[in-house]
Formats: C-alpha cells, structure tokens, sequence
C-alpha cells in the first residue's frame, strides 16, 4: 500500500507523521533503492514498511525506486512525503492513494492559526491573528512563531506580539505607502525602483494609494469625533484590526490640510495616469509631493 502526502509541506509532513504513528513507523528510510528494499523486508515483528522523503529526490533517483513501489504488496505501508511532485510521481500517484493538503490562504489560515493556536493554549485577539496571518512565512514558520508567543504572559496585544515575532509582511506596494506615509523618501523611491524592476503596474500602486489614504481620512474622523476610540470603534474603518490601528497612528499626525493635499495628489496623478501620459511619472510625482505633506519626523 503507496500513500502520498502531498500539498503543503508542514501539513503533509504532519498528516503523514500520524499515518506513520498508527502503522508502527517511527523513521524515515532513505530514498535509495537498497534502503527502500530493506524496509520492506518482513522482521521479526512485523512486516515491514517504510517511510520516503521525496523532496530532494531527483528524476534519475525515482526511476530506480519506482520499480519496488510498483510491486509494494497492499498489507505493506509505504508513506511518501512529496509536497510538489515531478509530472512522473503526480502520474504515478494516480492509481494509488494520494492524500493532499493545499496550503490554507486568507480565512483559512486565519482558521487556521486559531486552531493551532488553541492547540497551545493560547487565546489570541482577533487582530493578532490577521497580522499573524498577513506575514511572509510558510506554515512552519508560523507554527514557531505561535510556540514562541505560547511562552508569553498573557495577554497578548499586537503591540507585544510585533515585538516578538521575527517574521516581516512581504514587499508590496504597501511597502510604499508605509514608506511615503514615514516620510521615509529614500527607502519610498527604493521601493519604487524595486517595483517597476519587477514589472508591477503603477495604477495598482495608485490604487493602494487611494486605499491608505482614504482609510487614513476616515482614521482621521474618527479621532476628530473621539481621540481615544475603543477597539469596537475600529469597525467603522472598514479594514482588519491590525490596519485599522496603524491608520489611527498614522492619522494622528496628519492635519486635515495635509491630508486634504494628499488625496487631492492622488486624484489628480490617477486622472493623468489614466488620460494617456506617463503613469510612472504621475505616480512619482504623486509620491514626491505625499513625502512633503508627510508629518516631520521627531529628531
């Protein structure tokens, strides 16, 4: 009996690690035809079975071992760990059991962070887990981040969480606009040179603009009507606890002329960026003039 786990890498592993558990395997074999042979061969205690981890190997090294998997008797288990396999194992896959486990994105890998994080008994706020789930790092990594803050006291505020945690959201336009909203202009033009190398498209960087800008208005209201609003008053920014707060922040050292200015930039670099002309020159104009109406920053 062949099953592959395939799909993400942490959660393959995981499920097959507990396959392994209820068949009596305890470690992996090495993918190497004579390794594979002698796990198969009954011992003294039961009849034999092994365990593969196929993510190294190599075309040359799966036409040695398919062979032996073909002839795998059904009462024998064969557990193989491959989480993206080649188009030859995916084939062969076909005809046996192939258990997937696609990697969880947007509410399922909240979901899925409250689960593990209910694992380890911790209880997080909502807004910790959005800005646990909008970080760059692969399911693994997560899962040490939440074992880390498991050795926390209670309670655990995003403020102390970002101090803790080592994983950074991905470079995106946002990046920009964290930049442009610092007042950060080399790190804002470095990040513009970045984005055009890379091919993104200045109206969506445009469109990002216009995103931050207006949350950051309504950010704005919000603090005019209550300087101190309480974590239900979020709700009404329309945006997930971790952006809500950072625009409060934010907005908290904007004037309303600044920020006037600045959605009026925006406006008019959309409208020419739309008309015909250059859209990178609109969007570095538009950015040029945000970092002048930016707040200084304290010395």
């Amino acid at each position: 009996m062949v099953i592959a786990f395939t799909g993400d890498p942490f959660l393959a592993r995981e499920e097959l690690l507990k396959e392994a558990r209820l068949r009596g395997l305890s470690r992996f074999s090495e993918p190497t035809p004579e390794a594979l042979a002698e796990a198969l061969r009954p011992g003294l205690f039961g009849g034999g079975g092994a365990m593969l981890d196929l993510r190294e190997v190599g075309e040359g090294e799966w036409k040695a071992l398919k062979p032996l998997l073909e002839s795998v008797p059904e009462e024998v288990p064969v557990l193989l760990l491959d989480p993206k396999p080649t188009t030859a194992r995916a084939a062969f896959y076909r005809t046996r059991e192939r258990r997937d486990f696609p990697t969880p994105k947007g509410k399922d890998l909240v979901r899925h962070l409250e689960n593990r994080a209910k694992r380890l008994g911790l209880k997080l706020p909502a807004g910790v887990v959005q800005y646990l789930a909008s970080l760059e790092g692969d399911l693994e990594a997560l899962e040490r981040e939440l074992e880390k803050l498991a050795l926390l006291s209670p309670p655990l505020t995003l403020e102390k969480v970002e101090r803790v945690v080592a994983l950074r959201p991905p470079v995106s336009g946002f990046d920009l606009v964290r930049a442009v909203l610092e007042g950060e202009a080399r790190a804002a033009f470095r990040h513009l040179r970045r984005l055009r190398e890379e091919g993104e498209e200045p109206l969506r960087l445009l469109g990002a603009f216009a995103w931050q800008f207006a949350l950051l208005a309504r950010a704005w209201m919000l603090l005019k009507e209550n300087p101190r609003p309480k974590e239900e008053d979020l709700l009404r920014l329309e945006a997930h606890p971790y952006a809500a707060k950072r625009a409060l922040e934010l907005a908290r050292g904007l004037s309303q002329e600044s920020l006037e200015a600045s959605l009026d930039a925006l406006v008019q670099a959309e409208r020419r960026a739309k008309e015909g002309k250059d859209p990178w020159l609109a969007l570095e104009r538009a950015v040029y003039t945000l970092l002048r109406l930016a707040p200084a920053r304290p010395a």
